[in-house]
């Protein structure tokens, strides 16, 4: 387990609900590419890729735990995102697995990563070029509901890429009335800028939202018509890292028009549910 700083744990627990890191030997790589990938407007990575560097922006900004979530963009990807999930899995960092839509046998594969204590799978259909409801998604679906796990889909456009449908809204939707027992979290408030698709096909849904990349980007106005229309027991802080900055996301976050209670909810039980952990594990 990584070692923890005491002084940045002494309030009240924080879970950011999405984030990401890489293998130490592949992360200089990664940042490098996926920073000058962005079709759109340019992105800052804020750590080094590394698990180490994920931890270390989640200590200055008092995070106590994280749902860090990898990609396989091949089918020859995903064993070895299985086998690296689990060995820098920690109290800290819940590490979700991949599980790429051509895998041959990906109920076997997720038999595996249940048996090694990993809480779900991360689905990206821009970089795995497969529309959210494809149905080879559903049959991943559908085994990953059967062994416990959940499903963190990317949700909305993706800087990366063209514009298309093939994460919308509507799609994670289907997903969800396909599956229905599913424990899924459609990343970017459920659609990164479809936001009025996601408050008419996702939000008030029995899926789970989160704030990723969201913060600053959206308009106030529809984050409140979000909040005020979304599961206070659904809705999660999430930051994207290393893509966004941990501690100015969380300040944006504790300034949002939510109570007391609901604070609570999305800034450390909900996520801590969804990822099939005890919300009370690691309180101070």
């Amino acid at each position: 387990m990584l070692a923890t700083n005491p002084n940045t744990l002494a309030e009240s627990p924080v879970l950011d609900g999405h984030s990401h890191a890489f293998p130490d030997e592949i992360a200089a790589r990664a940042i490098e590419t996926l920073s000058h990938g962005a079709q759109w407007f340019p992105v800052k990575a804020w750590h080094n890729g590394t698990v180490k560097g994920l931890v270390e922006r989640m200590d200055e900004a008092s995070i106590r735990r994280t749902l860090m979530c990898s990609i396989a963009t091949r089918p020859g990807q995903v064993s070895k995102i299985t086998d690296w999930s689990a060995k820098v899995q920690s109290d800290r960092v819940i590490a979700f697995a991949s599980i790429h839509p051509d895998f041959d046998k990906p109920e076997a594969e997720i038999e595996r990563i249940a048996s090694l204590g990993l809480p779900g799978l991360k689905m990206h259909p821009q970089y795995m070029n497969c529309p959210a409801d494809d149905p080879r998604v559903l049959r991943i679906a559908r085994a990953a509901a059967k062994a416990g796990l959940a499903m963190v889909f990317h949700a909305g456009f993706d800087l990366a890429f063209e514009r298309s449908d093939i994460a919308s809204p509507k799609r994670i939707r289907n997903v969800h009335e396909a599956v229905p027992d599913l424990r899924l979290l459609a990343c970017h408030l459920g659609g990164w800028e479809c936001w009025e698709e996601s408050l008419a096909e996702v939000v008030g849904q029995r899926i789970y939202i989160e704030t990723s990349f969201c913060l600053g980007q959206c308009d106030m106005d529809m984050l409140r018509r979000i909040i005020d229309k979304h599961s206070p027991d659904m809705f999660m802080f999430g930051t994207d890292s290393p893509w966004a900055n941990p501690l100015a996301d969380l300040a944006m976050f504790k300034a949002l028009p939510l109570s007391p209670q609901a604070l609570t909810k999305a800034l450390w039980e909900n996520g801590n549910r969804f990822a099939g952990l005890d919300p009370a594990i690691g309180q101070p």
